[in-house]
C-alpha cells in the first residue's frame, strides 16, 4: 500500500530533525520516554504519533528553531488527517410516517 504523500512528507522532516542531531534513537527515546522503534516509525512514516507533543519534545532536544518546529506541527496536522479514517456522512433519518386516522368503532346493531 503507498503512503501518503502528507505522510511521507512529515517523516522526512522528522528524520531531519534527528540528523541534525546525531544521536541515536536509544539515545533520544530514553530523553523522550518512548521506544528506539517508535521514534524509528516516525521517521519511516510507519506511523504518526497520535499528537504533536513528542515530535515538539525532540525538535526541541534537537535544537530545531520556531520555524522548523511550525513547519513539523504543520505537516503532522496533514498526515494526521491522512492516517484517520474517514467519517462517513450520516444517513438521512427518514421522516416518520403519519398516524392513520382513527377507524370509527361500527355502531351496535340493536334487534
Amino acid at each position: 500500500m503507498p503512503k501518503d504523500a502528507a505522510v511521507e512528507e512529515f517523516a522526512r522532516l522528522v528524520r531531519e530533525v534527528k540528523a541534525r542531531d546525531g544521536r541515536s534513537y536509544e539515545a533520544l527515546g530514553r530523553r523522550l520516554n518512548v521506544s528506539a522503534s517508535t521514534l524509528h516509525r516516525y521517521c519511516s512514516g510507519a506511523t504518526v504519533p497520535e499528537d504533536f507533543g513528542v515530535v515538539d519534545r525532540l525538535a526541541v532536544l534537537c535544537g530545531a528553531d520556531g520555524e522548523r518546529r511550525r513547519a513539523l506541527e504543520e505537516s503532522w496536522t496533514r498526515a494526521d488527517r491522512a492516517r484517520r479514517p474517514p467519517v462517513p456522512e450520516p444517513e438521512p433519518v427518514p421522516e416518520p410516517a403519519p398516524d392513520p386516522k382513527p377507524v370509527p368503532e361500527p355502531e351496535p346493531i340493536s334487534v
